[in-house]
């Protein structure tokens, strides 16, 4: 299942192989990150600093699934106090980025105590 999430890739329109998953995290509700993996080259503050930021994006008791912000789209779960986190690029297919994410939640409990 991760090597579905290491795939996922796009063509830009110079037909230049450009990742659409950046990174898949899972953090607390404070945004301190418990686990990532990035897919792209990204120092560790600008990660950092995406995972930081995402809390206060997410209003509670909202619907909906994902964020973007205007560089990034966050698509992610609630997980007990916790948060499943795709952090994508905003030219991805939001429904393929909801499929890893649901793939990615049924792998979770298989690894980890949630």
């Amino acid at each position: 299942m991760i090597s579905h999430l290491t795939l996922r890739a796009q063509f830009d329109g110079e037909r230049r192989l450009k990742m659409v998953v950046l990174a898949a995290s899972i953090i607390t509700k404070l945004g301190k990150p418990l686990l990532s993996r990035q897919y792209v080259s990204m120092t560790r503050i600008r990660i950092e600093g995406l995972l930081a930021a995402f809390p206060k994006l997410v209003g509670s008791g909202k619907q909906h699934t994902y964020v973007e912000t205007e560089n990034v789209r966050y698509v992610y779960q609630p997980l007990e106090g916790l948060f499943l986190l795709l952090v994508t690029n905003k030219q991805s297919n939001i429904l393929e980025d909801l499929e890893t994410l649901r793939l990615l939640s049924k792998l979770v409990p298989d690894y980890c105590q949630v």
